[in-house]
């Protein structure tokens, strides 16, 4: 299964990261691109996107013409601004910016979540409770709405 841009990232994930702030990145991910950029994603975490889903969003941004220019030049800033390529070095693991790693308030343990064209990285327990609170309900509700 794929998505508009040829990649569909499902599932999810717990891994550490070590030190060094390198992640480990499930082997079925770092298969399909040899480069990733990182930045900071809503609700506090962060978004892995391959180069070809990367792409897209720039040409969205491109694109974006809000009514406020002065909140429009924001969130550019602040999307690109965090932004950071990151390369899967021979075992598998990407290097987190400590930046990153504070934005997300980002612990041991860390939730690697599948959305289709991206990947989001959260703290285990910010997403635990995230899920909880929020997704599950979420999901509930959309799934009657959907029959699914």
């Amino acid at each position: 299964m794929k998505t508009t841009n040829g990649t569909m990232y499902i599932g999810q994930y717990t891994h550490s990261f070590d030190s060094k702030n390198r992640l480990f990145l499930p082997s079925r991910f770092r298969t399909r691109s040899a480069l990733f950029v990182l930045t900071r994603g809503l609700e506090e975490c962060l978004y892995l996107y391959d180069t070809a889903a990367w792409q897209k969003v720039i040409i969205k941004l491109e694109e974006l013409s809000l009514p406020d220019k002065i909140e429009e030049r924001a969130f550019k800033r602040a999307l690109l601004s965090g932004a950071n390529e990151v390369v899967p070095d021979n075992q598998g693991r990407i290097l987190l910016p400590q930046n990153l790693i504070e934005y997300a308030a980002i612990g041991k343990e860390v939730m690697i979540i599948g959305v289709g064209n991206r990947l989001e990285i959260w703290d285990s327990k910010r997403w635990e409770k995230y899920f909880r609170e929020k997704a599950d309900t979420s999901f509930r509700n959309m799934a009657a709405k959907l029959e699914i």
